[in-house]
């Protein structure tokens, strides 16, 4: 029944590809593919394909910051004019980045930054690039006063991370994600040469019909960065999502502190109901989970994890916008009719 909910999503977006992964609360683990790779030659995609998790790389982002403040190398109170030369620093925390409350606009809302992007689809982004685009704008509101989700909270996370242990976030992604828990299919920038990248597709952006933006991949990666630039495969982010509700990364306050949330309606999201430290509150099916979603030209992705039962869903997929919430709640109606409800009424 999972394969076919799978399946049935791929085939109402016209053989979008699609990978799935769900590990059950006893660490069994399921994963299912359906549709295609490559739209033109009709290839299929299969689990050796990699694909980008847009802002799901928020939350290794934020679990990146959150292992500095368990170190004590950083605070969630520190305002972040020690690593930021930004003219409102002293004004905004750690804290605030990673919840969305700092004010500081977004960048991908920026025209100039966009034509850009698309313009130059070769062109290698670097972090001071996407700072600077916000960087002399003025706050859209008073730092701490209300949530509004902003891409740029996360550049400057990268970038604060970056000066703080003296490496590139590609190196942070590596040393946590792959060497020490060992999910060696994610990467930001450093995958190797023979690495298989499902193809990008778009719908929703030029309006002209599905479009092939694999072309655009450098622009892509570099211009998301530490808010949106991870590439990778539905069993590890699923993995690494579960790995960090389950107390395997962080210790048992600091994640309490990352579950410390606030009011966040989204037009963008209308299943969230909170934000926390890099993690949105989702409310699917009348179930609360835990996780992010990620849109990024060309690929979509979720990956979400329920306290009780325990299970955790990720999946991705190769054109910008997925029903994220409806192919998370069709495998989520499986996992519960299958498995938890039937377990129950023995």
């Amino acid at each position: 029944m999972l394969s076919a909910a799978v399946q049935r999503a791929s085939e109402r977006r016209a053989d979008t590809g699609l990978q799935a992964t769900v590990i059950f609360d006893d660490g069994t683990v399921w994963h299912g593919v359906a549709g295609e790779a490559d739209h033109g030659d009709s290839d299929p995609l299969t689990h050796e394909d990699h694909l980008y998790i847009g802002s799901v790389t928020k939350l290794f982002t934020a679990t990146l910051v959150m292992r500095r403040v368990q170190r004590g190398a950083i605070s969630l109170s520190d305002t972040v004019d020690e690593w930021l030369d930004l003219e409102y620093a002293d004004d905004v925390t750690v804290r605030m980045l990673l919840n969305h409350t700092s004010g500081v606009p977004n960048y991908t809302e920026d025209l100039w930054f966009g034509l850009r992007y698309f313009a130059r689809p070769s062109k290698r982004w670097t972090p001071g690039e996407l700072v600077d685009v916000v960087g002399g704008k003025p706050l859209n509101f008073a730092p701490g006063s209300r949530h509004r989700y902003s891409n740029s909270n996360y550049v400057l996370l990268g970038r604060l991370l970056e000066r703080v242990t003296g490496s590139p976030y590609s190196a942070l992604v590596r040393s946590l994600v792959r060497e020490e828990l060992g999910y060696d299919r994610t990467y930001y920038l450093d995958y190797p040469d023979e690495t298989v990248i499902a193809n990008a597709y778009d719908e929703s952006i030029f309006r002209f019909g599905r479009q092939n933006l694999t072309a655009f991949r450098t622009s892509m990666e570099t211009g998301a960065y530490a808010a949106g630039g991870i590439l990778s495969t539905a069993p590890d982010v699923a993995s690494f999502v579960r790995s960090v509700f389950d107390g395997r990364v962080l210790d048992e306050d600091v994640l309490s502190d990352m579950r410390t949330f606030v009011d966040a309606p989204d037009e963008d999201v209308p299943t969230q109901v909170e934000y926390g430290l890099g993690i949105r509150h989702l409310r699917i099916g009348d179930e609360d989970l835990y996780g992010h979603t990620g849109t990024i030209p060309g690929y979509s992705a979720i990956a979400m994890h329920h306290d009780e039962p325990r299970y955790t869903i990720a999946v991705i997929g190769n054109v910008s916008t997925i029903a994220q919430a409806e192919i998370c709640g069709a495998l989520q109606r499986v996992v519960l009719d299958e498995r938890y409800r039937a377990i129950g009424s023995e």
